[in-house]
């Protein structure tokens, strides 16, 4: 009996060893399959993040075409008001010419025109025909040559902008704020030339150009977008708060335009990414 108590007891220890060792190992194949379905899960977060990543670069991309078309659309009005200011001053020349025919002046001879006497407004038979001043045909006026300059250098900087040739956009813009700063197109110049900035990443630059739009021409067409683009510009230079503050304003000031949907799109972007 004495020798049994002994083996009884070692084997005890065995058979206590052997079931630790199999519950350790059931647990670390336990632990194991947890670890790796962790480390699935975080695979396909990675890749949906990746996902949404390129989603929103995709997204920006198609901004940035919309809003390259909606300047293309901007142009188009802008020259449809010029033709119909030309049709205007076409039939105003028009009526005047006419009118210069029916008190019997022909239009555009230089000197001095005789009256038709058919018209019972000439000399008598015998004598010299009354002659008068008629102000003779001459070239462009000043203004139509300024004009015609305004919108060749305002047209020469937006089809850089078209192409894709920022730099030279830029210049073109300036070029025209420096000689028509009052100029029909100084809202839009300044706009285009601050998306010609953003585009070439200087957002400081950017900023300060959509500012300006923004304090120089609140009426424009173009206010509710260049408040959007400042808050872009404050978001891509990290200040978030500024941001926010910014996207809040132009959903509260443009509501139901285009901008404030952007807006309040990037404020849901924001608010997914803690910011």
């Amino acid at each position: 009996m004495a020798v049994k108590t002994p083996l009884r007891a070692f084997a005890g220890v065995v058979l206590l060893a052997w079931s630790v060792a199999s519950l350790a190992t059931a647990s670390n194949k336990e632990l194991e399959a947890r670890a790796n379905e962790t480390d699935a899960r975080l695979a396909a977060v990675e890749r949906a993040n990746q996902t949404l990543v390129q989603l929103q670069q995709q997204a920006e991309v198609m901004r940035q075409e919309l809003r390259t078309l909606r300047g293309q659309l901007d142009e188009v009005r802008h020259e449809i008001e010029g033709l119909r200011k030309q049709q205007r001053d076409l039939y105003s020349d028009l009526d005047r010419r006419l009118l210069l025919i029916e008190n019997g002046v022909q239009p555009g001879v230089t000197g001095t025109q005789p009256l038709d006497r058919e018209q019972g407004v000439g000399a008598p038979d015998g004598a010299e025909a009354t002659r008068i001043p008629v102000a003779g045909s001459s070239g462009p006026t000043e203004e139509e040559v300024r004009a015609a300059d305004e919108t060749t250098v305002y047209s020469d900087a937006f089809a850089a902008l078209k192409a894709g040739r920022y730099e030279e956009a830029a210049r073109g813009f300036q070029l025209y704020l420096t000689k028509y700063p009052d100029g029909p197109r100084a809202d839009y110049a300044t706009y285009w030339l601050g998306e010609s900035m953003y585009a070439q990443r200087d957002f400081v630059t950017a900023l300060k150009v959509f500012q300006k739009v923004v304090s120089d021409f609140p009426q424009s067409r173009k206010a509710s977008d260049a408040l959007l683009k400042v808050a872009y510009c404050q978001y891509e230079l990290k200040a978030f708060r500024n941001a926010r503050a910014t996207l809040q304003k132009v959903v509260s000031g443009f509501p139901g335009t285009d901008a404030a949907g952007l807006a309040e799109r990037r404020l849901v972007q924001m608010d997914t990414e803690g910011r």
